[in-house]
């Protein structure tokens, strides 16, 4: 049987390396990837994400160790959003940890399967306050021959449902579904656009593959590589290894806060970020908008107060939705207020006058559909909210 690989060589997708593995970095041009995932529907091979299962009666002491979220409050067929921090309090990269009867999933882009491994066993040699009697089973699934598949975009469910059903269109936000076919379908998603995850056997995702291309015409559904991050993760934030690496790894700098659970039991990192986050720190991400035309931002411009330097550009782009450039910056804590107006960055050709936004920068189409109510392609409903 074919593998997906052998479906993106013969369907001309440009290849690439992400976290270790061989995906697809674009089928089309980025500008038929944008649109798609932004108003109808993407379908991504999502097989650069590591999957490691962590298994046994004392699996939650490990992994909530590990986990900067508490896993504690999620059950069986649930999920959660964590990061995984270093000792010194700096964000090493994220996961989803998905709950079963047995034990946990764990799921990253940016961290590979045998360093997930690494520290987990480390964890398990270095710390006797975990009080594990049985010691968990730690497997990489790569091994099993799993992989992962994305579809995302507003109208994602619809296609979804069309293969598995109306309970597709039911499912919160992270949690999932084991299907008959062997996989695990994962709402989830970073770019603020309805996204579903399959999980499992790679014969069952090249099936998956190929029954939603053979219904997807009529959504104007594409494929996809994962190029199309680039613009999607700056127009929604948050973490990217690529995007903030260089400039911070600080989860208060960066305002990522929300994925720690400071007063749960001890964890990675705890120590030294839990001090941190009685401050306010020195600096915080903020978005910013040019308010008038230029010719562009690049990383490392500086942001300037009345001729002060109080900042720089992590980040920018075009903004197909917005039309505008848009961008990232970390910015002295006194001056990083959304919405605030007399900035200047300054760039090799000229000095752009520009205001601080908030972020996310898009209100997302998938927030002006509701499934209940709107449909692509039923004629007799309307596509979204007008």
């Amino acid at each position: 049987m074919k593998s997906l690989n052998d479906l993106h060589l013969e369907n001309n997708a440009r290849m690439g390396i992400y976290n270790n593995y061989t995906v697809p970095v674009a089928y089309h041009d980025l500008a038929i990837e944008y649109k798609a995932v932004r108003e109808n529907a993407l379908l991504v091979d999502y097989s650069h994400m590591s999957i490691v299962s962590v298994m046994g009666d004392d699996a939650w002491a490990l992994v909530n160790h590990m986990a900067s979220a508490d896993i504690s409050i999620i059950r069986d067929e649930q999920g959660i959003y964590s990061l995984v921090l270093n000792e010194d309090g700096t964000i090493r990269g994220d996961m989803y940890v998905l709950c079963t009867s047995d034990g946990y999933y764990l799921l990253s882009e940016n961290i590979p399967a045998p360093e997930i491994i690494e520290r987990l066993t480390s964890i398990l040699e270095s710390s006797e306050e975990l009080d594990i009697v049985e010691l968990p089973a730690i497997n990489s699934m790569a091994d099993s021959g799993w992989g992962a598949i994305m579809l995302e975009g507003p109208y994602s469910w619809e296609v979804m449902s069309e293969i598995y059903g109306y309970d597709i269109i039911g499912l919160p936000y992270f949690e999932y579904i084991n299907e008959a076919d062997e996989l695990i379908i994962f709402r989830c998603g970073k770019h603020g656009e309805y996204a579903y995850m399959a999980i499992g056997p790679e014969p069952a995702l090249v099936k998956l593959w190929e029954n939603i291309l053979s219904i997807g015409g009529k959504y104007q559904l594409k494929t996809g590589g994962i190029q199309y991050q680039d613009i999607v993760r700056l127009e929604n934030t948050g973490w990217d290894e690529g995007i903030f690496s260089g400039y911070s790894k600080n989860p208060i700098e960066l305002q990522m806060q929300w994925a720690i659970q400071y007063d749960k039991e001890n964890f990675i990192g705890k120590s030294v970020i839990e001090p941190q986050s009685h401050n306010q720190g020195e600096r915080k991400l903020v978005g910013m908008l040019p308010t008038a035309e230029c010719s562009g931002i690049k990383s490392d411009d500086k942001v300037l107060v009345e001729g002060k330097e109080v900042g720089i550009i992590v980040k920018s782009g075009f903004s197909p939705a917005l039309q505008s450039f848009i961008a990232l910056a970390l910015i002295d804590n006194d001056y990083a207020l959304a919405d605030i107006s007399g900035f200047e960055i300054l760039t090799a050709e000229e000095n752009i006058p520009a205001r601080t936004q908030s972020v996310p920068f898009l209100y997302n189409l998938s927030m002006l559909v509701n499934p209940a109510e709107h449909s692509f392609i039923d004629s007799s409903k309307s596509k979204r909210i007008t």
